[in-house]
């Protein structure tokens, strides 16, 4: 069975003289830095595989390649997906 869990992650904001914040990047669980090269879209919406809590969605580009960026809107805690299992 496919499963997926939570890996929560440090990102590094730009906050602009009106508070709107913008994750510049995202270090991952050992400390590797990873830029956000762009933020493709960005949406309340939930998590694609854990669960329904109240998230706010970004979809951003990563060395490249489309990723999935969350920021839990009740933890203020920011989170990626991640496949554990495969059948």
């Amino acid at each position: 069975m496919v499963s997926y869990e939570k890996v929560y992650v440090a990102v590094y904001l730009k906050i602009n003289n009106d508070g709107i914040m913008k994750p510049v990047a995202i270090e991952w669980t050992d400390g590797t830095l990873f830029e956000i090269f762009k933020i493709l879209d960005e949406r309340n919406a939930p998590p694609e595989h854990t669960g329904g809590v109240l998230t706010r969605k970004y979809r951003v580009i990563v060395k490249g390649r489309e990723k999935i960026l969350y920021l839990d809107k009740q933890t203020n805690r920011w989170f990626v997906e991640r496949l554990t299992g495969i059948p």
